[in-house]
């Protein structure tokens, strides 16, 4: 191979989707690869005319109109042309024109139609449909170096048969067999049956039995864990992994062909990897002080970039890194009874925003709240639940969880009220909607107990919904207020950059990128009368429903997903460089690939915002 082939040879490798092809693909296409140069105003396609090329630009810019004349998009070095005309009729439909001096590199009709046929990459990247571009691309761009928990399955890790014992086995006859046989579980099955009634750990023992002083002969059936979780033998340590992390707990069942074959533990997830989500909430919950609490949150940004390196999914990372900031929550609140005395009357401690929706990444605000029970008296009660707001508060803070600027913390009375005033405040929200209650509305719209009587939040919400779902006037306003952050996207797909610091030019990929999304499902969940908050599960419920169309929903959840994935990308490359992690990406970061995409995702976000425009 001649020097300039070479040369074009090492470029090509940069570019998607040939940067997924094997060498000697890309040697054949070398070898029948042509080189043209366009001067700047020289048409390269124009409408009607036959095109049999695929034109790749090495350098310079061209101009593409659409079907009615206007300018539609400007491509640069990395772009691609020609190639719709070439996998269609070979019938130019759209104008294109150098802007620049432009060096192309064409792709002969045959070689490309060869290439399409055979080659799954290039079919994925050419497609005509963005949902399946974009996630081709959710593939392209997670890291290839998938960690051993992403390649092992759990039947790997754990041979042992687990311990099993019926029901009517004792509590004290239980812990000996524990002990005897240095297992931090056992399993309760009775003889003949085919089903597994419980589970009963080490963690019963001290939370249920000596906790409670219960007595030593009473059976497991009266302490044993029911609605146990169960894992096939084929699920990976990573799936494992994340199970235990959103339900706290170590102890998972394995079956094969639906038969116990194993149990597999924290601690055998942890001997693959010490650094993860599993290892540091189990820290966490047995943390004695909010000095220790602070140092273990520090383990947080690395827990991140380990996440994002191991090729997890944006959802399941974010679900993940939101169960730590969780468990240091719930933590405070046990040391805040610990420290001040059982409550004087139910409550429920509410979480709002990212950490609600599970969908946080790095470090934020903190939003949270008290919901009380109607017994509350504020002379003989407000006393304690300041103090327990203010202990957990403060120690979220120190953490790294900084104070809400806006001041939603169950610190500031407003937001530590009885369940009747809050009902009150959503019939406020809902009746007479104004720019600051509908700023309320959607944080409030985001909430999840996390602590003490959840029953006190659900109540609320029953009420909330059944009377959001026959409000037409507040849900058009919540349209209105969802519509007001648009994807950074202008004229001729350009993206739209923010100042940050330094006069440093970015894309805000929180603001303008999932927030627009989230604003989204947000409302067609409201709209389909769903309890649900995770922005994924509201886009699956509105679709349900039929408020959303089935291929909205795909459009909508691929689109996130790309989105949070170069979020997140961004944040652990921060993290790695000694960075403070932010949304701000600047362009100069994104491949040709992650360009493209985000264009992609953001046109389909525009598209959606415009249909609910319409019919609001």
């Amino acid at each position: 191979m001649e020097i300039e082939q070479l040369e074009i040879r090492e470029y090509l490798e940069t570019c998607s989707p040939l940067d997924k092809l094997s060498a000697e693909c890309l040697d054949e296409i070398v070898k029948t690869l042509e080189v043209a140069y366009l001067r700047r105003g020289k048409l390269l396609l124009n409408p009607g005319d036959e095109n049999q090329s695929l034109y790749l630009i090495r350098t310079g810019a061209l101009e593409l109109y659409d079907t009615d004349g206007n300018i539609s998009a400007q491509l640069s070095e990395g772009d691609w042309a020609g190639h719709r005309s070439t996998m269609l009729s070979g019938i130019v439909t759209r104008k294109v024109m150098a802007i620049e001096d432009t060096l192309l590199y064409v792709i002969a009709a045959p070689v490309f139609k060869k290439l399409l046929k055979e080659q799954v990459p290039i079919r994925e990247y050419f497609s005509e449909r963005k949902n399946e571009r974009i996630r081709s691309a959710i593939k392209d761009i997670s890291n290839n170096e998938r960690s051993t928990l992403i390649s092992t399955r759990v039947g790997e890790l754990s041979h042992a048969l687990p311990l099993i014992v019926e029901s009517t086995t004792t509590i004290k006859e239980a812990a000996n067999r524990m002990t005897s046989e240095h297992v931090s579980a056992l399993l309760v099955m009775n003889q003949g049956e085919s089903n597994i009634q419980g589970i009963i750990t080490d963690r019963e023992f001290c939370t249920k039995v000596v906790a409670n002083g219960l007595n030593l002969e009473d059976t497991v059936d009266t302490i044993m864990t029911r609605n146990l979780i169960t894992m096939p033998s084929t699920a990976t340590a990573s799936q494992a992994l994340l199970t235990m992390a959103r339900n706290n707990i170590r102890h998972i069942p394995v079956l094969e062909n639906n038969i116990i074959k194993s149990m597999v533990t924290a601690a055998d997830i942890i001997r693959q990897q010490s650094d993860n989500a599993v290892y540091l909430i189990n820290e966490i919950h047995r943390a004695k002080s909010v000095e220790e609490l602070t140092s273990l949150s520090k383990q947080l940004a690395p827990t991140l970039v380990n996440l994002v390196k191991s090729g997890l999914n944006a959802d399941d990372t974010a679900h993940s890194i939101s169960s730590i900031g969780e468990s240091i929550a719930k933590r405070l609140l046990r040391m805040a009874e610990e420290k001040l005395g059982p409550p004087p009357i139910p409550y429920a401690f509410i979480i709002a925003g990212s950490q609600a929706r599970n969908e946080q990444t790095a470090h934020s605000d903190q939003d949270n709240a008290l919901i009380l029970s109607d017994d509350y008296v504020e002379e003989k009660h407000d006393e304690y639940f300041l103090a327990l707001a203010q202990f957990v508060s403060d120690g979220l803070d120190a953490c790294g969880y900084i104070y809400c600027p806006g001041d939603v913390m169950a610190t500031n009375k407003k937001w530590r009220q009885p369940l009747s005033v809050w009902r009150s405040y959503f019939k406020k929200w809902i009746d007479e909607p104004e720019p600051k209650p509908l700023m309320y509305a959607s944080i409030f719209f985001d909430l999840r107990c996390i602590f003490g009587e959840a029953q006190l939040l659900e109540e609320l919400q029953t009420k909330v919904y059944k009377r959001t779902k026959k409000s037409d006037l507040f849900i058009n306003l919540m349209v209105e207020n969802a519509l007001h952050y648009r994807p950074p996207l202008g004229l001729f797909r350009h993206f739209v950059l923010e100042k940050t610091g330094a006069e440093q030019k970015a894309l805000n990929m929180k603001k303008r990128g999932v927030v627009p999304i989230i604003d989204l499902a947000r409302v067609y969940a409201l709209k389909a009368g769903s309890h649900v908050i995770n922005t994924q599960e509201r886009l699956e419920a509105a679709a349900v429903a039929g408020v959303l169309s089935q291929e909205g929903k795909a459009d909508l959840k691929d689109a996130f997903e790309f989105i949070s994935t170069v979020r997140l990308q961004h944040q652990a490359m921060q993290i790695e460089n000694g960075k403070i992690a932010d949304n701000h990406v600047p362009p100069e970061e994104l491949s040709s690939l992650e360009r493209r995409h985000l264009k992609d995702s953001f046109e389909i976000v525009s598209t959606l915002q415009t249909a609910m425009e319409r019919l609001s």
